[in-house]
């Protein structure tokens, strides 16, 4: 597992863009901060490693329009997190929010929560009508390509060879399961993640901007198959696997699913929810970084009691 200076950035001059392979050529060369300073709160970068990488335009270009509106949603605070937010970040929330678009509504982030009106009838001449109105979305398409690029410079990182300046993919495919807002952390395919992969072997263990981003890659005791998490900015977590599809699908099928309640359904079209489950902090073990057996027996060793 690669260590990284908690206040240094760790620069690559890689020959290929880090995300499509391609040779770069000198007029197509552009420099990607692969933890965008503007994903995260103005200033939270300051003094915290970063990685920056070659990538060509095209790349570039197509993450930076993923982490804008991803970034103004992700940084809207939820009921439980306002008296964790200075007033600097809620008005810097505030101005993301009217200044950037939302990809599902083309309307700007702040003018974006969605609303579902349901309709039906409690008996006969009997009619009932009433609104649900959530929070501005993020499109899960995006969401999880955001996230593959940024395992995909972190993979390429931990396999640099400083002199071919090449790095490595990883083999086979990229898998995502869950997407889950800080309120669903605790969703009964988020916990069983976390509890499958927990003793696999720690890969990759990243922290940076105070906290507002979070990645971590764990393999498999003997499969061809990596599990991965990110968390962006306290808010959305999304986790899946890379590698052999065939062995993440055996250890899915032993996870549970999110049960769904339907609200109105009919051939045509159907309205279903469920109850969102927060996760307490004493059972949230997705990011910790969990001792390896060697550094566990070498404890052992050293404590006679």
């Amino acid at each position: 597992m690669r260590e990284l200076s908690p206040k240094r950035a760790v620069v690559l001059k890689n020959i290929r863009c880090v995300y499509c392979r391609c040779d770069l050529q000198d007029g197509d060369v552009t420099r990607d901060h692969v933890i965008a300073r503007r994903f995260v709160p103005k200033g939270k970068l300051n003094a915290q490693w970063n990685l920056i990488v070659n990538a060509c335009q095209p790349c570039n270009n197509k993450k930076s329009d993923l982490e804008d509106d991803i970034a103004a949603i992700t940084l809207l605070p939820d009921p439980e997190m306002l008296d964790t937010r200075t007033s600097d970040l809620i008005e810097e929330v505030q101005r993301r929010a009217a200044g950037s678009i939302s990809r599902r509504t083309r309307k700007p982030v702040a003018e974006s929560s969605e609303e579902i009106e349901i309709k039906g009838a409690l008996a006969a001449g009997v009619n009932v009508s009433f609104g649900l109105t959530s929070p501005p979305q993020i499109d899960r398409a995006r969401a999880f390509e955001l996230a593959r690029l940024h395992l995909t410079a972190l993979f390429f990182m931990q396999s640099y060879d400083e002199s071919t300046r090449e790095g490595g993919w990883w083999l086979h495919g990229f898998h995502p399961l869950e997407m889950a807002p800080r309120s669903d952390w605790g969703n009964p395919v988020m916990r069983s993640f976390m509890t499958a992969t927990a003793n696999w072997e720690c890969h990759l263990h990243a922290v940076t901007a105070e906290g507002f981003f979070k990645a971590s890659t764990h393999r498999h005791p003997s499969e061809e198959c990596w599990a991965w998490a990110v968390e962006w900015n306290h808010s959305l977590r999304l986790v899946g696997f890379f590698g052999k599809m065939e062995s993440a699908e055996a250890i899915v099928s032993g996870f549970p699913e999110n049960e769904m309640r339907t609200i109105q359904g009919s051939p045509t079209s159907a309205i279903r929810y469920r109850t969102e489950i927060a996760l307490d902090e004493a059972d949230d073990i997705l990011f910790q970084l969990l001792q390896t057996n060697a550094e566990r027996v070498a404890q052992n060793d050293e404590d006679p009691n």
